[in-house]
């Protein structure tokens, strides 16, 4: 699917061919699935960064639950103005940094919106403390 050679899931290091087996062909940060830690841990109030790489050869619509984000890097090139979205459809190879006023406490799902990718491993989450 890209360059995943292997992936932990269950917390287990497993190679391509063994997470096929379980439906799982999608990972963040070389983790399958959600996690016990979240990707990102913030203190309401604060601005949050995240970086995604699409590091596949299909496309992805990332998707933040609980709140709206502004992208600010696009494949290494800062940008501006850009509207206030909660979903990103990133490309093949594409990179960006999306930015956030992390106002709203809670967990918070952080996944591919194709339900497919969601279902076979491609979901994370993060936390804001109040």
């Amino acid at each position: 699917m890209g360059r995943m050679d292997k992936a932990y899931y269950q917390g287990e290091a497993l190679g391509i061919r063994e997470l096929v087996r379980f439906g799982q062909v999608w990972a963040f940060n070389g983790v399958v699935g959600l996690t016990k830690k979240p990707l990102l841990r913030a203190q309401k109030g604060q601005t949050a960064v995240i970086d995604i790489k699409n590091d596949t050869a299909w496309p992805h619509a990332m998707h933040l639950h609980g709140h709206h984000f502004r992208v600010i890097e696009k494949n290494n090139q800062s940008v501006g103005g850009e509207p206030w979205v909660d979903t990103l459809l990133m490309a093949q190879g594409e990179s960006a940094s999306i930015a956030f006023v992390a106002d709203n406490p809670g967990k918070w799902l952080f996944h591919c919106h194709m339900l497919e990718h969601q279902a076979s491993g491609m979901t994370t989450w993060i936390s804001v403390n109040s």
